[in-house]
């Protein structure tokens, strides 16, 4: 019989924020590798938080034979966004400043550094984990001029140069193109087979599970389901309830009629951009005219972020390039306050940004002025438009809540909807539904759809999956045969 490596019995959190529906019964035994699914919301990162030694117990027991190991047993590794736990300050644009990637530390500085008073690294390890992990090309970089793919391997990397029994990933398919899928499947089965490492993960649906998830737990409205192994799950009765099911798009506020007087959104002429001896675009033309539906697609590292960066007015390369916004030529007078007030924008780079704790009615807002900082108090006349937003969305339960202790997939959605609150012009919208469960997903398609419909709205959308692409959609931007 396996031995029993973690085990939760009658288990209720003191902390009442995050205290689920009914005691939580859990175990993980030797040779196990655990999925826990569920919808946004169903206290997934709850029950991870309380593994990882991050919640007291008000009633119940926990055995947890890894945190006797030591203080690195276990560690956890969240993909919230791309830059978010690279140890270094992180604002939004950030990955555009030059200045930035000359000062940002190297990848090895940050791998191979370690807390004062701690043996330094065992470099036979080290270089076992670089070839493990095809860390080695990546060395000498900048961190934040890592694409998605390479991030994920740093932080993987990073985990485990200490050595841990356990790792509890949080979100790891977020954003991700198929290949890089396949190579986080290729990490979680290498690591697992060569050091030993036991993997706990959470996830909004079964679709991509890991080869190396042997069992499943079920989270549904803050309770734990049975354990089920990897066989059964697929043909539990909560499968069905993670779906979602299409439903009519709810009324959703902003102009009808409204057709601004110019022709394009967008011009790009003969765009270069290089970080280094890496070229992302070579001599580039892209026009998007008032009322296109775009589809941005590439690989990871194709220059889908770097592209929406020089429409949004995030780049400050944009300058001394050949580009119109709005009919307006880049660099004749305009304030980057002037472009962005006509554009709704979401992104990975966003969502890392973000460390604030105002309520998610307050983010919402704070998209009304295109600012993001501490708001305690919503205006009046600002309240009830947000408010109508957050319905449409399925969202009016979050709005008092503090934004920074909502789930990964309940802040995409608060960002999602910051994105439409000013009714804008154009909507960038880069990896929209990254941690949405396939409920909140059908949801915001519809709403995309409906607005998207209306005179004079223009949409750039990225997406790694084609299920998820609104049907309004009718033009490809292809970096990978620009980029090839």
């Amino acid at each position: 019989m396996s031995e029993t490596l973690i085990r939760l019995s009658g288990a209720v959190v003191s902390n009442p924020l995050r205290r689920m529906a009914a005691p939580i019964d859990f175990e993980l035994c030797e040779g196990e590798h655990i999925a826990l699914v569920g919808l946004n919301g169903s206290g997934k990162s709850t029950l991870a938080g309380l593994i990882a030694g991050g919640w007291y117990l008000r009633e119940g027991t926990m055995e947890n034979r890894f945190r006797k190991s030591g203080y690195h047993s276990i560690k956890t590794i969240s993909f919230n966004g791309a830059y978010s736990t690279t140890e270094i300050p992180y604002y939004h644009q950030q990955r555009w400043q030059a200045f930035e990637r000359d000062a940002a530390p190297h990848v090895r500085e940050l791998l191979e550094k370690t807390i004062p008073g701690e043996p330094a690294r065992d470099p036979s390890y080290c270089s076992e984990l670089y070839e493990m992990l095809g860390i080695a090309p990546l060395l000498e970089k900048p961190i934040i001029t890592l694409s998605s793919g390479e991030l994920r391997r740093y932080h993987f990397c990073k985990a485990l140069m200490d050595r841990p029994q356990m790792l509890i990933l949080e979100n790891p398919f977020m954003g991700l193109d198929p290949a890089t899928r396949d190579l986080i499947n290729e990490i979680m089965e290498i690591t697992s087979s060569k050091l030993g490492v036991c993997y706990l993960m959470t996830a909004t649906s079964l679709a991509d599970l890991p080869k190396v998830i042997s069992h499943v737990y079920f989270l549904e409205e803050m309770k734990v389901s049975r354990k089920y192994s990897r066989d059964e799950a697929f043909t539990a009765p909560e499968v069905s309830r993670l779906e979602g099911q299409s439903e009519d798009t709810p009324f959703i506020p902003g102009a009808t009629d409204a057709n601004p007087p110019y022709d394009n959104v967008a011009e790009l002429r003969n765009i270069h951009v290089a970080y280094g001896e890496r070229v992302i675009f070579e001599s580039l033309d892209w026009t998007v005219r008032k009322g296109d539906a775009w589809r941005v697609f590439g690989r990871n590292g194709s220059g889908k972020s770097t592209l929406l960066s020089l429409v949004c007015a995030d780049n400050p390369s944009a300058y001394s390039m050949d580009i119109t916004l709005f009919d307006r030529k880049r660099g004749t007078g305009e304030s980057i306050w002037d472009i962005k007030k006509r554009i709704g924008y979401l992104s990975s780079e966003m969502h890392s940004s973000i460390n604030v704790r105002s309520s998610a009615l307050a983010m919402v807002a704070s998209g009304l002025k295109d600012t993001i900082g501490e708001i305690y108090r919503v205006p009046e006349e600002s309240r009830e438009i947000c408010m109508t937003w957050m319905r449409a969305f399925g969202a009016e339960n979050l709005a008092e809540r503090n934004y920074m202790t909502l789930s990964s997939g309940e802040q995409r959605l608060v960002l999602l909807i910051r994105a439409f609150v000013k009714d804008p012009e154009l909507l960038v919208l880069d990896e929209p539904f990254q941690g949405l469960d396939r409920k909140a997903i059908i949801r915001a398609k519809g709403i995309i759809e409906e607005f998207c419909s209306r005179p004079g709205k223009t949409l750039l959308f990225v997406t790694h999956f084609n299920d998820t692409l609104p049907s309004i959609i009718d033009k490809t931007m292809d970096l990978n045969t620009i980029n090839d």
